[in-house]
């Protein structure tokens, strides 16, 4: 997203909780919750890309209030301040066992975890205040988390065999095609739900199969169910109201044919 708007020229801020020592200053800003409100009226910020949440699933049930902080109450308070683009999850779905078409009109039946009922609830806060949402799956792309490698760099590097899902199905994500799309929402009048994913469902075998298939990694990878039950069974999430993006196959292929990570962006 930051690559995005920097391509088009506009002026932007990324408020962080992490500031780096290295950060570009005027560009990187730190922020608490209790401030952040300020902050955005201080800057006249017009719009936010909120990527904001506590995503790890362990941690979300071991503090639920942690979650509810970071997942519910920061887009409740970034939208009574301003217009908001909230970044959510295919979490927010049930178990989906009878494989209903999740397209962005379809309503869940109630989230599986903390994580998802915190996103599900931070939706809420955003949509009651006018605000919209863009759910994503799976996320990858060339600027990869300072937290841990996206799946797809996972699988390719590792050596090791691999035994993954084969019941958890979705539609994933690739960053660089969903950015000039999670922009055009945030700069432009948008209202309600948006699903921001790629064409094609795929399980967590078949996606990490044909990645090293691409990458040319002949290590095992052999698939099993898992019976997870905190994301939905059936999560591809359909695109109904945004032009169609290519394949998620088609856009793997082009992120392992070119140069994976080039030019990180500092945080």
């Amino acid at each position: 997203v930051i690559a995005e708007l920097r391509r088009r020229n506009l002026r932007f801020r990324v408020y962080t909780r992490s500031l780096q020592p290295d950060a570009e200053v005027g560009v990187f800003v730190s922020y608490t919750p209790e401030t952040i409100a300020q902050q955005l009226r201080d800057d006249d910020v017009t719009s936010v890309i909120n990527c904001a949440a506590l995503r790890d699933i362990n941690l979300c049930e071991k503090d639920p209030t942690l979650a509810v902080r970071a997942n519910v109450d920061l887009p409740a308070a970034i939208g009574d301040t301003v217009k908001q683009l909230y970044i959510s999850t295919d979490y927010v779905y049930d178990l989906n066992e009878e494989d209903r078409r999740l397209d962005e009109d379809v309503p869940t039946r109630g989230a599986l975890s903390v994580y998802g009922q915190t996103k599900l609830r931070g939706e809420q806060e955003v949509l009651q205040r006018g605000g919209s949402v863009a759910r994503i799956s799976s996320p990858w792309g060339l600027y990869p988390s300072p937290m841990k490698p996206s799946f797809v760099d996972m699988v390719t590097s590792s050596l090791k065999v691999l035994d993954l899902p084969t019941d958890q199905f979705f539609n994933p994500t690739y960053l660089p095609d969903a950015a000039p799309v999670l922009v055009d929402l945030a700069v432009n009048p948008s209202r309600g739900i948006y699903h921001v994913v790629n064409q094609g469902k795929t399980n967590w075998f078949e996606f990490a199969k044909v990645a090293r298939s691409m990458a040319r990694n002949k290590n095992k990878t052999t698939g099993s169910f898992r019976w997870d039950n905190t994301r939905p069974r059936n999560g591809a999430l359909i695109n109904n109201r945004l032009p169609r993006f290519r394949t998620w196959a088609e856009a793997m292929q082009e992120y392992l044919s070119g140069p994976r990570a080039e030019g990180r962006i500092k945080r």
